[in-house]
C-alpha cells in the first residue's frame, strides 16, 4: 500500500554541543541516501536549543518508511554512544 507522510521527531538533550554533534552525525547519514530513495524520502535534521529534530516527508511503501524510520532511530543510538 502506497502512503504519503509527514514525520517530525524530536529528542531532547541538556547539552547543546552535544545536541549540535548528534544532528551533524545524522545529517551527513540523511545526504548518503539510495539515488532509489531520494525522489520519495526526503529527511532533514537540524539542532536547536538542545534539542534534535528530524523531519521527514515520504511517500511510498509504508514497509520502507518503516525501515527508514528504524535506520534513524539506530542512527540516534549510536551517535549518543559515541557522544
Amino acid at each position: 500500500m502506497e502512503i504519503k507522510a509527514k514525520v517530525e521527531i524530536v529528542w531532547r538533550y541538556e547539552n547543546e554541543e552535544r545536541a549540535k554533534a548528534i544532528a551533524q552525525a545524522l545529517e551527513v547519514d540523511n545526504t548518503g541516501l539510495p539515488a532509489s530513495l531520494k525522489k520519495s524520502l526526503n529527511v532533514k535534521t537540524r539542532w536547536d536549543d538542545g534539542n534534535v529534530i528530524t523531519k521527514v516527508k515520504y511517500s511510498g511503501e509504508i514497509e520502507t518508511l518503516i525501515k527508514a524510520l528504524d535506520d534513524l532511530v539506530f542512527s540516534i543510538k549510536i551517535a549518543e554512544d559515541v557522544t
